[in-house]
């Protein structure tokens, strides 16, 4: 009987929290007790979160269930709603790291000012500060960084262009979160986010050939192939394996170090391969043109494997260099949410497509006439 009202007081409603025999709720500061643990943990726990062993997860849940525990749903809301109300901005330090070979792809507006562009805003759109550091000769030691990244709390990590002399960045993973953009020869094998270079060589050769072209050569640095696991050479050998022999032509691959030597190597390749129209990923060719005296396109036709933004009139593939670096950004911030720290046991590499514009550099050739 109740006392207050002198009525038979109702028994609990079926799926509502059991009572004790002294006749109070279990709480989870009973099953912490029971589970020899802080009742902070045992919250943790009950949603499953990652930072919360396994076994101890299920040990906790063992006791849970020993004593028919089950969380109020008023009172969930109920905190949900306090904690949005009070919750405050958390700011995550985030790294992006580049190579000191590379930072004269921050000059300009291409390549690198885009990824850096894509991956701020995916940055300030999660929460993170996003900090650059330069590693390699003149700037910071690998072991160096690793001791301001720790010291400062940073541990979500962007690495972008490394030149292919560093094969290896020695740092303690197990503490990172990391993504590397492009330089899918660094090791070690952390997951990647690339522009598709592969689909880029084909797409230009599909285009080129649907505008007349028949014989295509390939112009590029060895490593750049290197860097990008030799995507624009596979791709045109791909494309060339559909075609007649007599349409084949050999690419051009040179030395960063030969640059200086192009307006002589380019003219006598084209010359001794027939060339109809070269492709390159890159767009310093304009200027090498210029200083061999090839005007474009009367003496040869050009598509550019990377059109940058300077040179909107010309023929080739539009990488999508901001997406790049906000697809990296996003799924660094996801890896930082769900505690994916390390090397993982097996690589991502997500691939960015790019896209054909049709340009001045490289106009539909006219139909030859039957004889």
């Amino acid at each position: 009987m109740s006392k207050a009202s002198g009525k038979t007081a109702s028994p609990p409603l079926p799926g509502s929290d059991p009572i004790r025999p002294s006749g109070r709720y279990f709480t989870l500061a009973d099953i912490a007790a029971k589970a020899g643990v802080h009742v902070t943990t045992v919250s943790l726990a009950l949603r499953d979160h990652p930072s919360i062993p396994p076994a101890t997860r299920a040990r906790i849940r063992a006791v849970a269930k020993e004593f028919s525990y089950q969380r109020d749903p008023l009172l969930d809301a109920l905190n949900s709603h306090r904690a949005r109300r009070n919750r405050r901005p958390r700011v995550v330090n985030s790294a992006f790291v580049v190579h000191a070979g590379a930072t004269r792809l921050f000059g300009g507006n291409h390549y690198q000012p885009l990824v850096y562009a894509g991956a701020k805003s995916a940055a300030e759109a999660h929460g993170h500060a996003l900090d650059i550091f330069v590693v390699g000769e003149g700037h910071l030691a690998p072991a160096r960084l690793n001791t301001i990244l720790s010291s400062r709390g940073i541990t979500a990590v962007l690495l972008s262009t490394f030149e292919i002399d560093i094969g290896q960045l020695d740092l303690d993973w197990d503490q990172f979160c990391a993504v590397k953009i492009e330089c899918l020869h660094l090791s070690p094998h952390l997951d990647a986010i690339s522009n598709d270079q592969l689909q880029v060589a084909r797409l230009a050769m599909r285009q080129l050939r649907k505008l007349g072209y028949r014989r295509i050569g390939l112009a590029t640095a060895r490593e750049d192939q290197t860097r990008l696991a030799e995507s624009f050479g596979m791709g045109v050998l791909i494309e060339q394996a559909s075609l007649p022999e007599a349409e084949c032509v050999p690419p051009l691959f040179f030395n960063v170090s030969e640059v200086s030597l192009l307006p002589t190597l380019i003219p006598n390749w084209m010359k001794a391969n027939e060339v109809d129209v070269i492709i390159s990923n890159w767009p310093e060719l304009f200027d090498i043109f210029a200083a061999a005296g090839i005007r474009l396109p009367e003496d040869i036709a050009f598509a550019c494997l990377d059109v940058p933004p300077s040179q909107p009139k010309a023929a080739g593939v539009v990488q999508n260099h901001r997406l790049v670096g906000q697809r990296a950004m996003e799924q660094l911030a996801i890896m930082c949410e769900t505690y994916q720290r390390g090397v993982p046991e097996a690589q991502t590499i997500t691939f960015i497509p790019g896209f054909w514009q049709d340009g001045l550099t490289a106009p539909p050739r006219p139909r030859r006439m039957a004889s």
